[in-house]
């Protein structure tokens, strides 16, 4: 199990460090061509059908060939992100072909599982993202409820068979972060239960509830160190020579004290989300106990209840009124935008956020930055209906245009840290809050995404490495499935709800109309649901 979760780490490992500041790389192909920076890339706008016409290639490349990614059974790089994407291009270009693909790429899935069996609950490196794929198909086809059905029991129960540590210090990154952690496994098990209805089991029930009440007790804020501070003894590791996991030389070297890591797809932004989705903000849950050393079961002073279920829906807003306050004050000090690191280090006299350290704003992406952090809070304030933590997303992704481009860091139209996460966190944040220049700015990432398609690439779209190496990936977070997944939700309303799996809460109704007081004024141009049914 140890060498399990140790080459699981290695994986996600991988992930942390691309998101990290590097020195002195090489340019990418497009940087080369215009002048140093991505961000110089001169692009016209790209029409509806010049999107499809690419995302009709891209899906016609999956059916020929994923490459390695059909032998791997995790979301993050294998069949099942490959079988999610083509799931939405069935739906949005109505071809069967694409479905019947998808649907082998769930057979590889579970071929290449019960070879290796998935041992770590993960989002996108474990069971939890293949009940997602499986619960996307479940939603078109029953046939797939009882595979469902067994699934997602399976997630509950490796849960549940976790212990769940909530004292500062104790706490590792991926106990909780949206890759490998709790926030990701809840989201998962929400999602999978709302389909299966009565199918759930007992022990799905029982590991949401416990899984919320977790993530409740993280956002306590005691004074000391706050609970999700990750000690050095708790660092993502990689196998050592000996093949037992080592933390990561970087981190030891860099963060001897600890750190506190801001991302969303590994910090707290993550916990804000799955706990802002309606299904637990806004519904009682069941009667499972809460876990050991909570808060569930003390009387709720606002509804004088003492029973955990009854309480849970207002601790959990409590919780993500108080980590939102928390990720307001975590912002860098001294920008004309609001901004937040990769890392920050602890204060050596008490533990905390020291915000007072030289700080160097993370990169512009959804797994690390600004644009991920601004998806939470926009989450954030839809659970808990207050709407600072709006006014602050939106300052902050309209502040992604004043942020200079060598801070901004995006060389790749991929989605962790590309391009395609931009436009899925600009297209879901102009359409929640009607904001006109955030469309705008939406609809510039695209065509920026879209210019990197190249007919030499075996998948269209390369990723690219931190120093500019092009990379060839089938895959969903670095890889032509989420570039796929990006343009489908770019010219489809109801493919633009995939986006559900990159930020843990459902897609809400498109704003009425833009905000009078927003920039750009009122009445400026909104994307329409396209109904794109064929190219």
């Amino acid at each position: 199990m140890v060498r399990c979760l140790a080459r699981v780490w290695a994986r996600a490992s991988r992930m942390y460090d691309r998101a990290l500041p590097r020195g002195g790389r090489a340019l990418s192909r497009g940087e080369r061509e215009n002048g140093g920076t991505m961000e110089s890339r001169s692009v016209g706008k790209v029409t509806d059908d010049e999107v499809l016409r690419l995302a009709r290639e891209v899906a016609d490349r999956l059916l020929e060939s994923a490459g390695d990614a059909a032998g791997k059974a995790d979301l993050a790089d294998g069949a099942p992100g490959i079988a999610l994407a083509l799931r939405y291009a069935a739906e949005v270009f109505d071809d069967s072909r694409y479905f019947t693909a998808g649907r082998i790429h769930l057979r590889r899935t579970a071929e290449a599982s019960a070879t290796a069996p998935l041992q770590a609950p993960g989002l996108y490196l474990g069971t939890a993202g293949v009940v997602w794929a499986v619960t996307e198909y479940a939603r078109m086809e029953p046939r797939y409820l009882p595979t469902l059905a067994t699934m997602t029991d399976r997630l509950a129960r490796q849960t549940l068979a976790i212990t769940l540590h909530t004292a500062a210090g104790s706490v590792a990154s991926h106990d909780y972060d949206v890759i490998g952690g709790a926030a990701g496994w809840l989201a998962a098990l929400l999602k999978a239960a709302d389909v299966l209805g009565g199918r759930a089991t007992d022990a799905v029930g029982q590991a949401t509830d416990r899984l919320v009440d977790y993530l409740v007790e993280l956002t306590r804020d005691d004074g000391g160190p706050l609970r999700w501070f990750c000690a050095p003894s708790h660092f993502p590791s990689i196998p050592g020579p000996d093949g037992e996991p080592t933390p990561l030389p970087g981190y030891v070297k860099n963060f001897p004290d600890g750190v506190y890591n801001l991302g969303f797809a590994h910090g707290p932004p993550g916990i804000l989300a799955a706990l802002s989705r309606p299904d637990i903000a806004e519904a009682p849950g069941s009667t499972a106990d809460p876990v050991a050393g909570s808060a569930a079961g003390t009387t709720d002073s606002e509804s004088g209840s003492a029973d955990p279920a009854a309480a849970r829906p207002h601790r959990v807003r409590q919780g993500v009124r108080a980590l939102a306050r928390t990720l307001d004050a975590l912002r860098i000090d001294g920008l004309d935008y609001p901004a937040w690191a990769n890392l920050l280090l602890p204060h050596p006299d008490s533990r905390r956020p020291d915000t007072g350290a030289a700080q160097v704003p993370a990169r512009s992406a959804w797994c690390y930055g600004p644009p991920g952090v601004a998806a939470s809070l926009l989450s954030a304030s839809s659970a808990c209906g207050d709407p600072e933590p709006t006014d602050l997303a939106v300052a902050t992704l309209l502040g992604l245009e004043r942020t200079p481009a060598e801070q901004q860091r995006v060389n790749s139209p991929t989605l962790c840290h590309g391009l395609a996460g931009l436009v899925t966190v600009y297209g879901r944040a102009a359409a929640q809050t009607g904001v006109p220049e955030l469309f705008h700015m939406h609809e510039r990432f695209l065509s920026r995404m879209c210019s990197f398609a190249d007919e030499d690439h075996p998948y269209l779209f390369p990723d690219y490495d931190p120093w500019g190496k092009q990379e060839h990936s089938a895959g969903l977070l670095n890889g032509a499935a989420g570039v796929l997944l990006a343009l489908l939700g770019a010219v489809s309303e109801a493919a633009a709800g995939w986006d559900e799996l990159l930020f843990l809460t459902p897609r809400l109704p498109r704003a009425d109309a833009p905000r009078a007081d927003a920039p750009g004024g009122a009445g400026a141009e909104t994307r329409q649901d396209r109904g794109m049914g064929e190219t």
